[in-house]
């Protein structure tokens, strides 16, 4: 049997709010599957997004054609949560092997937000968890949004596609942004990769 024609797909889970860049983050990663020679699928969910609501974006790529843009309970192989709490709320669809590459940094849009300590516990209970203060880090590279890419290159480690694609899949998104622009995001992202290795 031909193992390259068995369905094994990866499941990956962007989660945030409103205004935070989830559908953006969530195009890249699927650029970068369509450009590593992936059958890949999207869906997103954008609920009270123009509020600050809950959105969460899911990408599902596969060497064989993929048929459902929506992740099964125990598949994800991965979130990639942009606030504490969004994270979270799709830790239901993590498989035992998963990984969570998450921003600590919480954005407070309801009038009672859960205690961040006690978020941050709970995100600790997955052995696969990786935790990002992402107000800090975009503080220091001088960058207000860079914390998403920071976000983005730490879950490169995870994901099957090369820096040259992750680099020209960014170039290619933000290519009507000035050069500036462009080489931020790219600094940032490797910025990430770099801090997951540490």
């Amino acid at each position: 049997m031909d193992k390259s024609c068995v369905s094994n797909p990866t499941g990956v889970v962007v989660a945030g709010v409103g205004g935070q860049g989830v559908i953006t983050l969530s195009q890249l990663i699927l650029g970068a599957a369509w450009k590593s020679g992936y059958f890949a699928i999207q869906s997103e969910v954008h609920g009270m997004s123009q509020r600050g609501g809950s959105v969460n974006a899911q990408i599902i790529f596969d060497k064989v054609e993929v048929s459902s843009p929506t992740i099964l309970e125990g598949t994800a192989s991965l979130i990639i949560g942009m606030e504490p709490l969004e994270a979270l709320r799709y830790f239901n669809l993590l498989r035992k092997d998963a990984s969570v590459i998450c921003s600590t940094s919480p954005v407070r849009n309801m009038p009672i937000y859960p205690n961040l300590d006690m978020l941050i516990a709970e995100l600790k209970k997955i052995d696969g968890t990786f935790l990002v203060d992402t107000d800090k880090i975009s503080e220091e590279l001088e960058s207000k949004g860079a914390g998403n890419m920071v976000l983005l290159g730490a879950a490169s480690k995870k994901l099957p596609f090369t820096e040259v694609i992750w680099h020209q899949t960014i170039k290619d998104r933000f290519a009507g942004k000035e050069q500036s622009i462009i080489d931020k995001n790219i600094e940032a992202f490797n910025h990430g990769k770099k801090l997951y290795s540490m």
